[in-house]
């Protein structure tokens, strides 16, 4: 694919504005799902699908349409992926209930799943001098975790103007917008070489769709974990055997590659975790509207998006390890001031935010440069796997554990019925739609409130901690790296 040094940045603004769209479906209805829970009524288990469902659906298909790209040409996959997003939000939007919802859900994750490796393994062709793709790499990993980010404040301002449908009617004109583009600016590129693995396709697939389906909502326990394993397992020993593999195993043997991915899975499963424990708590325990809550959410975007401005100069003069473990650093000696009470203090949101860019930069770069430019979508499908995967993870672990204990520590006041005690430990948006019309409703709200509080501060102490376990193995990594092109 031949594109001039002029037009590459245009491309990269149209390629961000697509990846943008795809990273804020993750988390816009933070904010909007109280809206969304008064007008379609789910049950506790469907609103965490409804929110878990996007990015469980993308995680298992991120493999086969990255290397799709590869095979059969990358503006082609992504086109059609533009396409299958743009058609999927607006069902979305004007879904009838919550099956149609979360069926439109899926599918928009089907969509994102096409775009985002296709979009990160371009940059490899755009920009092939290692300097510029730097710049590109940190350009699109800000985009991507600022998008996370500033999804619950788009919704807390599209939602309290227009409610929740709005959050999907924005991104139809900017898909169409990016499809004229791409087919303006992307020159069709020739077909790749060898075949694409239809097998080893499905195998992948399916055991990332079992680790999800374990680790998702409603927990598929056990047997859906095994299963996944065991196709995974048949997954790798076909690509050690086939002459052509559909993912290049060497890439994981790679200085700092295991490292990089652990890195986005750990970024995201927290960023998006604690983003949406956060918003909760901005709202039920503040009192805060969707837009104050948003607003205040904006410090982390802004501390993401410096530190994705400044990581291509970090990483040129302290390399990827050393920034990946600052970047740990950081955000693992914030996040005590939430588990200690301060959660409403704006130190952690900006340290951990300008944290977890360096990390999450520092690992898309390790994980774009190891793989050669003709395989690069199966190493930008491994990071966008690592990055779905952990936003699943993130709110299905973090929802959970935040979950158990709001209900443990909440105190129901004497004299609330059973049913209404019932209807506010399933949550602290239930408890307030309990409360209403109650006579002790001060003292359940006053109740729910600090059992939220306590559920954000042990969720937070837990992010913490594995944020210090990370930049410990990092360090130790570092120190014991026998090359130096990655310190």
């Amino acid at each position: 694919m031949a594109v001039t040094r002029v037009r590459a940045w245009p491309l990269l603004a149209v390629l961000g504005a697509g990846l943008f769209l795809v990273a804020v479906d993750a988390t816009v209805l933070h904010v909007a799902l109280p809206d969304l829970v008064r007008q379609l009524r789910p049950g506790a288990a469907a609103q965490v699908w409804i929110v878990a469902i996007y990015p469980l659906t993308a995680a298992p298909l991120l493999l086969p349409f990255g290397t799709l790209g590869d095979r059969y040409g990358r503006r082609r996959v992504l086109v059609t992926g533009y396409v299958v997003f743009g058609v999927a939000s607006l069902g979305c939007a004007f879904a009838p209930g919550v099956p149609a919802l979360l069926a439109a859900r899926a599918v928009l994750g089907c969509g994102g799943a096409m775009i985002m490796p296709v979009t990160m393994s371009l940059l490899r062709e755009l920009f092939p001098e290692q300097r510029q793709r730097r710049t590109a790499i940190a350009v699109c990993s800000g985009i991507a975790g600022t998008g996370s980010v500033f999804g619950p404040v788009l919704g807390g301002l599209l939602v309290e103007t227009w409610g929740w449908r709005a959050t999907f009617l924005v991104n139809p004109p900017v898909i169409l917008a990016a499809v004229v583009a791409a087919l303006r600016w992307l020159p069709p590129a020739p077909p790749g070489r060898g075949r694409w693995d239809a097998l080893s396709a499905v195998l992948a697939a399916g055991g990332v769709l079992g680790v999800a389906s374990a680790i998702g909502p409603s927990g598929g326990g056990f047997g859906a974990g095994a299963a996944g394993c065991v196709l995974l397992g048949l997954f790798v020993r076909r690509q050690r055997r086939s002459p052509a593999p559909l993912l290049d195993l060497a890439l994981f043997k790679r200085p700092g590659v295991p490292g990089a991915v652990g890195g986005v899975l750990l970024v995201m499963s927290t960023l998006v975790g604690l983003g949406l424990l956060l918003a909760q708590y901005l709202q039920v325990v503040l009192g805060l509207s969707p837009t104050a809550a948003a607003a205040r959410l904006l410090l982390v975007l802004g501390a993401s998006a410096v530190g994705s401005v400044v990581a291509p100069a970090l990483l040129s003069r302290f390399g990827n390890l050393r920034l990946r473990t600052a970047g740990f650093t950081v955000v693992a000696a914030v996040l005590p001031i939430p588990a200690a009470g301060a959660v409403d203090s704006p130190w952690w949101l900006v340290g951990s935010g300008f944290g977890m860019a360096l990390a999450l930069t520092s690992s898309t770069d390790t994980l774009l440069s190891a793989a050669p430019a003709d395989r690069a979508g199966g190493a930008a499908a491994v990071e966008k796997t690592a990055y779905e995967l952990g936003a699943g993870l993130g709110t299905a672990l973090f929802g959970a554990l935040a979950a158990a204990v709001y209900a443990a520590h909440l105190v129901v006041p004497p004299g609330v019925p059973d049913a209404v005690g019932r209807l506010a430990s399933a949550g602290p948006a239930q408890a307030q739609a309990a409360a209403h019309g109650l006579a002790a409703a001060g003292e359940l709200l006053a109740a729910a409130r600090a059992a939220c509080t306590t559920g954000v501060q042990v969720s937070a102490g837990v992010a913490g901690g594995l944020f210090a376990v990370a930049a410990v193995v990092s360090a130790v990594h570092r120190q014991r790296a026998v090359s130096t092109s990655d310190v």
